[in-house]
């Protein structure tokens, strides 16, 4: 059945002056009485007063609510404006609401959804509500809904877009255009198998006190089997916030007294926001030995009495129950998100702070990124997560900041113009009394995805695990961005190391020390203190230009091509910036008109032992050919002012094979370099290829 909102009974308005919320709530409860229909709202703007209109029973004031399966409300686009009015941040009254009502057994409300609607505010919002707000929904839509807040802060109140929230499943999120709100355009909350696709969100920005960064594109929280298809977000504080928001409904200590078991155990809050069966099923339990706190689903919870539950656990528990241990009520980290396609461009937001440096004045940040990837729980990991073929530009912190989250990847993504590419990280500074949860991002995939010309660094690894990077395009077209391709560093002293890295097939381009003094770069990954934030493991093959030795820090067993010469280093042992064993090839065109010319192989390190073996092959325009085969070894004792000196004799290995006795090789040790020389005729023409292979030790 369909309930136009103007036919009567109902008799809706929609002139903007006309207070129009009781029409439209009498069809909306007309089609729940009926089992179901669509409450069909013609082009009009339709006021729904915050706080003037009398409220129905039992409900609050100025806001419509659907609580029955079945119903839809429909209208026609941007011509349908439910237009909200409310003096009063403190607002609780949401415009538009799915939910059951709060005497419901259950939380679903099944088979609702919501289209071609416009919800408009001309000033504050409810708080940390959406102007559209589904509680509960199983099996919904929200299609083609524009939701614009006044563009200003909304008036300092702290509002969503579109809110999905409370164990909603199973919906689809399509066509929405969400526009100057102050908090996330469209958020998830503990929300589970829900698709949002081809959406936009831009210029949602907080104006509430302390919370400049309040405003995002998108945010999912406490999510599970979350996709994000083709949506962009622009002008707020960040593209796509991901988190996770685990304890939120309060935290408690597992009771000694009864003794707790695997299936059962009693737990008294010591701090609880709410005290609801169905929350006390989704729980965390503290683990000290792996520094997180760990999912435990719950069968059944009882009050017992005060902020005392009994919970009880499936047979099969295998986690170990002990008093004293710390639970978490509402723990569910997110998992399983994708976020395919779309862009997160030009999130940028301009706030002040007290200057450290001198507090009477007011120090200006300029802050924003494109996808933020957190948690606001110590211990609470996210996982699973895929960002892929998604456009970052132009957002002063990062395209892509990610901390505290496992078994990710970045993939065919385009991060420019930023101030960090890409940053990977561990968590930063707990507060006094947190949970030490450290060491929790790892896993983590970085491929095919073009990072250029942002702003500092393109790739940032501060203190992670088992992060691999491969076939993508770290590069710069301008030697004014992007100092740094990759850099590596450890969140504080407190902190590991950048564990387990691999870097394989990359591009470095315009990094060529060639091509300018600007920003001459020796190394294409730079741990910012040497030695104690270089990597110790992991795997690399690259090319770059210049030789490692004394340049690049690396594991043993990584290979390395020096563009510029062709040249090939293998790490044979440790990480430090030495010991790179050389396959160095060198190709000389004899054309002088003296009868020799130096050729120079090798410079010694410092502090080194080194072997060479050498092979130099020459063939003149006659056809004349020559082979030689020498070995060396020197030494460089100590540092750049020490000599270099041989070690024995050079040792010629078999017998040289020439067609012309006029020519010659000869391999000696001078000027701190293992050096070769060759000799021909006066003008002759003799193509040389000399192949030194270089074992190299020290200390």
């Amino acid at each position: 059945m369909i309930f136009n909102v103007k036919n009567a009974p109902y008799n809706a308005v929609g002139d903007d002056t006309a207070l129009d919320r009781q029409a439209i709530q009498n069809a909306i409860d007309a089609a729940e009485a009926a089992g179901g229909g669509v409450v069909y709202i013609p082009k009009g703007t339709y006021k729904l007063d915050g706080g003037q209109e009398d409220g129905l029973e039992g409900r609050p004031k100025g806001g419509l609510k659907v609580e029955h399966d079945g119903v839809i409300l429909e209208g026609e686009g941007r011509e349908t404006v439910l237009k909200y009015y409310n003096d009063s941040p403190a607002s609780l009254i949401i415009p538009l609401h799915f939910t059951k009502p709060p005497s419901a057994d259950k939380p679903d409300l099944r088979n609702v959804g919501v289209r071609d609607l416009t919800i408009e505010f001309a000033n504050a919002g409810p708080e940390s509500a959406g102007g559209l707000t589904m509680t509960g929904c199983v099996d919904f839509f929200c299609e083609r809904i524009t939701v614009r807040g006044n563009g200003t802060g909304m008036s300092g109140s702290t509002t969503n877009g579109i809110t999905i929230n409370t164990f909603s499943s199973d919906g689809i999120i399509s066509g929405c255009v969400v526009e100057g709100m102050s908090k996330p355009g469209i958020y998830l909350s503990a929300a589970a198998r829900v698709t949002v696709v081809g959406c936009m969100s831009k210029k949602n920005l907080c104006t509430a006190p302390g919370t400049p960064k309040a405003g995002a594109g998108f945010q999912i929280a406490q999510v599970e089997a979350v996709s994000l298809i083709d949506c962009y977000a622009t002008g707020s504080a960040v593209g796509f916030n991901v988190v996770c928001m685990g304890g939120d409904y309060g935290s408690g200590i597992i009771d000694a007294s009864p003794a707790p078991s695997p299936t059962s155990f009693n737990v008294t809050l010591v701090q609880a926001k709410a005290n609801s069966a169905l929350f006390m099923r989704r729980l965390g339990i503290w683990n000290p030995a792996t520094k997180r706190i760990e999912e435990l689903r719950g069968t059944s919870a009882t009050l017992v009495s005060g902020t005392t539950w009994t919970v009880t656990l499936p047979a099969d528990n295998t986690q170990t129950i002990a008093a004293g241990a710390t639970i978490f009520v509402n723990y569910h980290p997110f998992k399983n998100v994708r976020i395919i396609g779309g862009s997160a461009k030009d999130n940028v937001v301009v706030y002040q702070i007290p200057d450290p440096q001198n507090p009477n004045t007011l120090k200006t940040i300029v802050a924003g990124v494109g996808v933020n990837v957190s948690s606001f729980q110590p211990g609470a990991v996210g996982r699973d997560l895929v960002i892929s073929g998604l456009v970052c530009e132009g957002n002063p912190e990062g395209g892509i900041i990610m901390s505290v989250v496992e078994d990710a990847i970045v993939e065919g993504c385009i991060l420019r113009n930023n101030r960090v590419g890409i940053q990977l990280s561990d968590v930063g500074e707990l507060e006094a009394g947190a949970l030490p949860a450290i060491e929790q991002t790892k896993r983590i995939l970085v491929s095919g995805c073009e990072i250029y010309d942002n702003e500092n660094v393109g790739v940032y690894l501060r203190s992670v695990e088992d992060v691999t990077i491969q076939g993508t395009r770290i590069y710069r077209t301008k030697d004014t961005v992007q100092e740094k391709p990759i850099v590596i560093e450890r969140v504080d002293e407190n902190r590991r190391k950048t564990t387990d890295l691999k870097l394989r097939d990359l591009d470095f381009s315009g990094y060529d020390a060639r091509m300018g003094d600007d920003f001459p770069i020796f190394a294409p990954a730079i741990p910012t203190n040497g030695d104690s934030d270089a990597v110790e493991d992991g795997l690399y093959d690259l090319a770059f230009f210049g030789p490692p030795e004394g340049q690049l820090y690396a594991p043993p067993g990584s290979r390395y091509v020096d563009r510029a010469t062709g040249n090939v280093y293998r790490k044979a042992h440790g990480w430090k910036k030495n010991n790179w064993m050389a396959s160095l090839v060198t190709h000389y065109r004899f054309e002088g008109t003296t009868t020799s010319a130096p050729v120079n192989l090798y410079a010694l390190p410092d502090n080194s032992v080194v072997h060479a073996s050498v092979v130099a092959v020459a063939r003149n325009d006659n056809g004349l050919c020559a082979v030689y085969r020498r070995a060396l070894g020197a030494r460089r004792p100590g540092s750049v002012l020490a000599a270099a000196e041989a070690v024995g004799a050079v040792e010629t290995i078999g017998t040289d094979g020439t067609n012309n006795p006029g020519w010659g090789f000869t391999l000696k040790v001078q000027d701190n370099y293992i050096r070769a020389s060759i000799v021909g005729g006066i003008g002759a023409h003799i193509d040389w290829l000399i192949r030194t292979e270089i074992d190299v030790y020290t200390a």
